[in-house]
């Protein structure tokens, strides 16, 4: 079970809390921590396009019983795995929500609404560890690397152009992989974070990988959304399954709230 403590920021109306707060539940049924996950949401900023709500993990590399050391946890899970809060003071994540035409309601939403719950529940299994450090420049030829403080000034642009606190900061990456980024691997079994498959930093034999269409988690196991061209914040890491809760994107209309068996087997393997 999961305790949450929850910040509620830039008046965010009761009815949507209420809405967050079935998401927050159903992932306190499904996963374990001793320690409270510390968890800020903001309501109504512009976001980039095509984003409708978006969520940044605070990470954490290298504490106290730390599984694999160089490389980046997202805060909740390194607190689970430390038995401690490896950040006090700052919350395990942010998510934020765009000014989208938001269904509330626990039926099911109409066609031209966004279901918040689904939403919200997506957005916190990036906050638990769907997320990677990788990054493609979509140019001619294109290259790719992982741990590149080019995603971190993507980030804080995108969070500059809300408005509104993220409450922590995030740090230099040292070309450091995420936990997810270490099992994402192609056809043959290579791992895309194997210097000798693929040299980072930069590299084409990365870039060629990150945009080709088939990459898996863990040996051929789940298929990853890697579409040509790269997409910041989308590519690697969603599941291509159309209908699991960490597909690329959910329509108006639709509502996803569950959580499917491959989403918690993969943040099983990251040490959930």
């Amino acid at each position: 079970m999961l305790n949450f403590n929850t910040n509620y920021l830039n008046n965010f109306p009761p009815v949507a809390q209420a809405s967050v707060q079935r998401a927050l539940n159903t992932w306190s049924a499904a996963l374990d921590s001793p320690v409270a996950v510390e968890v800020w949401l903001v309501w109504d900023v512009v976001l980039p396009p095509g984003l409708t709500a978006m969520c940044i993990p605070n990470p954490v590399d290298n504490f106290a019983n730390a599984p694999i050391n160089n490389c980046w946890y997202p805060g909740s899970l390194a607190d689970k795995l430390a038995g401690a809060d490896t950040k006090p003071g700052e919350p395990d994540m942010t998510v934020f929500f765009g000014q989208a035409n938001w269904h509330t309601g626990t039926g099911n939403p109409p066609p031209h609404e966004f279901d918040l719950e689904s939403i919200a529940l997506h957005e916190l299994g990036h906050g638990f560890g769907f997320v990677s450090t990788f990054l493609a420049d979509n140019n001619w030829p294109n290259t790719g690397d992982y741990g590149d403080q080019a995603l971190i000034a993507l980030a804080n642009t995108a969070v500059a152009g809300t408005g509104q606190p993220l409450g922590f900061v995030l740090p230099n990456l040292n070309n450091q992989p995420s936990v997810y980024g270490l099992h994402i691997q192609d056809v043959t079994g290579a791992q895309l974070t194997s210097p000798a498959s693929f040299p980072n930093p930069p590299s084409q034999a990365l870039g060629a990988a990150l945009t080709g269409y088939n990459l898996f988690f863990d040996m051929n196991h789940y298929s990853i959304y890697a579409p040509n061209p790269f997409l910041p914040f989308t590519s690697i890491d969603h599941l291509t399954d159309p209908n699991s809760l960490m597909r690329p994107g959910i329509d108006p209309g639709i509502r996803v709230r569950a959580i499917d068996a491959p989403v918690l087997e993969i943040l099983h393997s990251l040490g959930w």
